[in-house]
């Protein structure tokens, strides 16, 4: 999935993640998905399934370029849609900085970084 007006980067640099409408920015990780950049950061939106296989974590990609290390089902993403710009986040990896926008009707919100809550576990019944 291609956008003009992007250079590449190199593969071991980050890529900077824009988030409209909020305008936050994020970095991801070199192969890091878009939702595990967005996780990671304690931000998160309307996802399913994490596996691709839903489309849930469907959103727009305005500007930039992601690739998919695993395929994506037709039925979960068509050719239409990788056309009109939209990508599943879950699957997605930036290959430039990319400028994403939510779905309608979705929103961003803060949460809890994944493995925030289990980490705080072991801690605390290490000090029991």
């Amino acid at each position: 999935m291609s956008q003009t007006g992007s250079a590449r980067r190199n593969e071991e640099q980050a890529a900077e993640i824009t988030i409209l409408p909020d305008r936050e920015r994020v970095s991801a990780r070199p192969g890091e998905t878009l939702l595990a950049a967005l996780s990671r950061a304690g931000l998160g939106y309307r996802i399913g399934c994490r596996r691709g296989g839903c489309g849930v974590c469907k959103l727009h990609l305005l500007l930039g370029e992601v690739r998919y290390e695993r395929t994506v089902a037709e039925s979960v993403l068509s050719d239409e849609e990788r056309v009109e710009g939209i990508c599943v986040s879950c699957r997605a990896v930036p290959i430039t900085n990319v400028v994403i926008e939510l779905q309608e009707g979705d929103k961003l919100r803060r949460v809890l970084p994944l493995g925030f809550a289990s980490s705080f576990v072991v801690k605390s019944q290490a000090g029991t």
